[in-house]
């Protein structure tokens, strides 16, 4: 007899405990360890004020337990402003909605501090009519605007609104500040030797070069006190050629440190890493900064999981533990870890599918996320008791789906869930095959809990077709049945040796040591690519589009691409295929014909198509609701927001 046990990791309450232990930051006591770092919310206004759903926004994740709050980027001067809608601080007048936000976060249990930040040459368009200044008159790359040189007075003109800011901040009830040294913004040009080629005192040797920092520290400690915490934010690693390394990063920590400041706060040159970054890839920069300083040192670098974040207290590789895109997917991440009810954690999966492109289908504005549209609409959408029960029946275990079924089941409705398949998932499940996407599937099993949780009834292999359902007692239909792959009219498509991008991420079949090519350059298309040449495939892309995965997250993409070069993937753009031959492809380029040949198999990813099979056989009524590729073949955080939507309205 076989005898299994599972032991519940989440429920060892002493396990995490060292999370929660309080921590002094100069003299302020910080009730955990868990941070909010400065990421920009898009919820402030034209004349840069925080709007009241900032305010819930920041509160809520108070509310969930986090012991220290950093607010997003505050510009301490009108030049360096990186953003139109950028929050500010560089005039008195900000001091009342400032005011405001460190009131509601008191309020909800937290420590909140103000970053103070200047943009330099990364100044936005669209800003400021007022020219760029920097350490030196180099543009940046990816902003080639024109740049003033602060010469040696105005340096420490601006050193002094850095000073001023913090005595705004002091007035507006922060608790400390983060001076803003990293992510390529101008404190960051001082700092780096790929940027300052200055000559005065502020530019050449490592100690020149971080001397705005510490005249800033030590500015502020002079005007604020003693007792006013000051950290200061610094890229570990700025992670371009001829840029700052973990060791001027280490070198200049100390003299922060000997400058005043309270905590060491180690970043990375990119701020933002997407899921080609894997989980936690900043700790040894982190371990390095902190085993040559002696105040506290804050770490970052995709943080995403409770026992990752364990380990590195426990290691004493950081001191405090700051959770980025992770704070904005799950606003409760801290109480779900004390009360241990870690399978309920929504954890980040770096997709920037919604945190990082604000503007997009939804109504409204600012930061969200894709697993969880909750998330930045606290106090506009909120899970009520529903006032009439029902009984809902819902058609596809897909994230739309289960989104759906444990928000309906939370609000107190009977709900029941179909699946044809004998796990759940749908398309997001094969989205999480290719390299470094893994953290995909633990969004399904987090709706899967919830709907344990809730009482939302999942039942698999069912096919739902109409004479299923005319057996069933529902008062609403939600059919999320996913899409279907497109299949166009081109000669030779049904033959033997051709495969759906689908079947591929399921390895069925398993290509190995083949000459394959892929038809369709979309994400799809170009992920299962990247599969396929991991198994010695030889993968040729082609698509009558000029570049590959236009839809596709800039950053995500960028990645992907870089690893498909590293695997010799090569993409055929600007071609059409006329017909599929036994060993190859006919395709017309440049309106000439040719063909392509010696292929062993052809992999269709063409897209998908709104799967209406089922709901073409029922009686239309408006108790039937379609959401995700049942309605409209999109994204997953499309279909999720819909199914979010609907779910608190029906």
């Amino acid at each position: 007899m076989v005898f299994l046990y599972m032991f519940d990791i989440g429920r060892n309450d002493d396990m995490y405990k060292k999370l929660f232990e309080p921590v002094r930051i100069g003299t302020l006591e910080v009730k955990n360890r868990f941070v909010m770092p400065a990421m920009n919310s898009h919820y402030a206004d034209a004349e840069h004020h925080f709007t009241e759903q900032a305010l819930n926004y920041y509160g809520e994740r108070a509310i969930g337990g986090f012991g220290l709050q950093i607010t997003e980027f505050l510009c301490v001067s009108e030049e360096g402003l990186a953003y139109p809608m950028q929050a500010a601080i560089y005039s008195d007048i900000f001091i009342p909605t400032l005011s405001g936000l460190t009131e509601r976060v008191h309020r909800n249990g937290a420590c909140i501090f103000a970053q103070l930040h200047h943009a330099g040459r990364m100044q936005g368009r669209g800003s400021t009519n007022l020219m760029a200044v920097g350490a030196s008159n180099i543009p940046d790359r990816a902003n080639p605007i024109s740049v003033h040189e602060l010469t040696t007075e105005e340096v420490r003109s601006v050193i002094q609104k850095f000073i001023n800011a913090a005595v705004r901040a002091q007035k507006s009830g922060f608790d400390g500040v983060e001076v803003h040294g990293a992510h390529g913004y101008l404190l960051a040009q001082f700092l780096s030797k790929g940027v300052n080629k200055r000559t005065d005192c502020y530019g050449g040797s490592i100690t020149n070069r971080a001397r705005i920092v510490c005249e800033i520290i030590a500015g502020i400690k002079n005007v604020c006190g003693k007792d006013f915490p000051v950290v200061i934010r610094t890229s570990g690693d700025e992670g371009y050629d001829g840029g700052n390394r973990i060791e001027d990063a280490v070198a200049q920590s100390i003299l922060f440190e000997n400058a005043g400041a309270d905590a060491i706060h180690v970043s990375h040159g990119v701020a933002i890493h997407s899921y080609y970054s894997g989980s936690g890839f900043n700790i040894e920069n982190v371990r390095k900064v902190k085993a040559a300083v002696s105040v506290p040192v804050i770490g970052v670098g995709r943080m995403n999981d409770p026992t990752l974040m364990l380990s590195v207290v426990k290691t004493g590789s950081m001191d405090l533990v700051a959770l980025g895109r992770e704070s904005v997917c799950d606003s409760h991440l801290p109480n779900k870890i004390k009360e241990g009810r870690l399978n309920e954690i929504l954890t980040c999966t770096g997709c920037m599918q919604r945190c990082l492109y604000p503007n997009s289908f939804e109504e409204g504005f600012g930061i969200s996320c894709m697993i969880n549209p909750l998330s930045g609409k606290e106090h506009v959408w909120e899970i009520r008791e529903a006032e009439k029960k029902k009984k809902i029946c819902i058609i596809g275990a897909g994230p739309a789906g289960l989104q759906a079924a444990w928000i309906l089941a939370k609000r107190g409705h009977e709900v029941t869930v179909y699946e044809k398949e004998k796990t759940a998932g749908g398309q997001y499940r094969l989205a999480a095959v290719p390299p470094m996407k893994q953290e995909l599937a633990k969004t399904i099993s987090t709706y899967l809990t919830f709907c344990e949780k809730y009482g939302a009834k999942v039942f698999y292999g069912v096919n739902a077709d109409r004479a299923f359902l005319e057996t069933q007692d529902f008062d609403e239909l939600i059919l999320a049945c996913g899409g279907l792959p497109i299949i166009p009219k081109i000669e030779g498509i049904g033959e033997d040796h051709v495969y759906f991008a689908n079947e591929i991420l399921s390895f069925n079949p398993l290509l190995r040591d083949q000459k394959v090519v892929i038809l369709g350059a979309g994400l799809v298309g170009i992920e299962t690519a990247e599969v396929l040449a991991g198994y010695g495939n030889e993968v040729t892309v082609m698509d009558m589009l000029d570049k590959a995965a236009p839809m596709a997250p800039a950053r995500p993409r960028e990645n992907l691409l870089n690893r498909l070069n590293n695997l010799k993937v090569r993409f055929m753009m600007n071609s059409k295929v006329l017909g599929i031959k036994s060993n190859g492809i006919e395709y017309e380029q440049g309106g000439e014909i040719k063909q392509l040949s010696n292929y062993d198999s052809i992999v269709l990813a063409f897209g998908s198509k709104a799967n209406t099979m089922l709901y073409e056989t029922l009686e239309k009524n408006k108790n039937i609701h379609r959401i995700g590729d049942a309605l409209e073949a999109s994204d997953a955080k499309k279909a999720i927001y819909e199914a979010t939507k609907l779910a608190l309205n029906l």
